[in-house]
């Protein structure tokens, strides 16, 4: 079995990824954007004021922001569907291809060519939203810091469901939601049960000192942003490597 990295190979591989295995997922997301074009049309004929309690364009954009991570979720958590079918694993996993390219490429479709074709659909959809409603003008202000936000927030989170389509063999999209939430119970335990552990058992009535707000303002402004933003999706395609090289062996 191959280790390194080749880029011809790779391009080799991304092309049969999205020729033989992708059909269905393609499937999914032209229903996805015809949804989308008829729930708009909907909306923008019914005229209403609010939309997911902001102004109607404003509101629209943000429902199709939600779309936008969740499909992306559900689409990046089956990426890896091939590898874990019975009938299928044999030759995905005998093929002459690194785990490397084989997780760059699963990374390459799931992450920067779903976020560029996304953009291209909200943009047509944002297009005939503008123009049904005859606000052409307000079309620039539909892409603003906001939308940008959400699209960084993707690109880094994507990479958690991507070590989920490589850790669990069925209903990834479910399981890597259930280990968040697992996670996200242990750390409010942790936290909790070491507060009550510092202050709960001594009766302490003087709150937190000075020095303990400046050090957990230091770690909320500084630390958690950082881990959150450089280290959390290198982490996570790390694990994810190992993941695949596990399967390999």
């Amino acid at each position: 079995m191959t280790t390194d990295l080749n880029l011809k190979r790779l391009g080799f591989f991304l092309r049969r990824q999205l020729y033989l295995n992708f059909s269905t997922m393609w499937m999914a997301l032209a229903t996805i954007l015809g949804l989308l074009f008829l729930i708009s049309a909907i909306v923008l004929y019914a005229r209403p004021a609010i939309v997911m309690g902001l102004p109607g364009l404003m509101g629209l954009r943000n429902f199709y922001l939600v779309v936008f991570m969740l499909a992306g979720y559900v689409f990046t958590s089956k990426v890896f569907d091939e590898m874990h079918a019975p009938q299928k694993s044999y030759m995905f996993l005998t093929l002459p291809v690194s785990a490397t390219e084989k997780l760059l490429s699963a990374w390459l479709i799931t992450s920067p060519v779903y976020v560029l074709f996304f953009g291209l659909v909200m943009l047509l959809l944002s297009l005939f939203a503008s123009l049904f409603s005859g606000q052409l003008h307000a079309l620039p202000y539909l892409f603003d810091e906001h939308f940008f936000n959400c699209i960084k927030v993707y690109l880094v989170t994507q990479a958690v469901f991507l070590l989920g389509a490589t850790a669990f063999r069925g209903n990834n999209f479910l399981k890597t939601l259930l280990a968040l939430i697992v996670v996200a119970f242990a750390i409010a335990a942790y936290t909790g049960g070491l507060g009550y552990l510092l202050f709960g058992q001594s009766n302490y009535r003087g709150g937190p000192s000075d020095e303990f707000k400046d050090t957990a303002e230091y770690i909320f402004k500084n630390i958690i942003p950082l881990l959150f933003w450089w280290l959390l999706a290198p982490f996570m395609l790390l694990v994810s490597y190992f993941k695949l090289k596990e399967r390999q062996v």
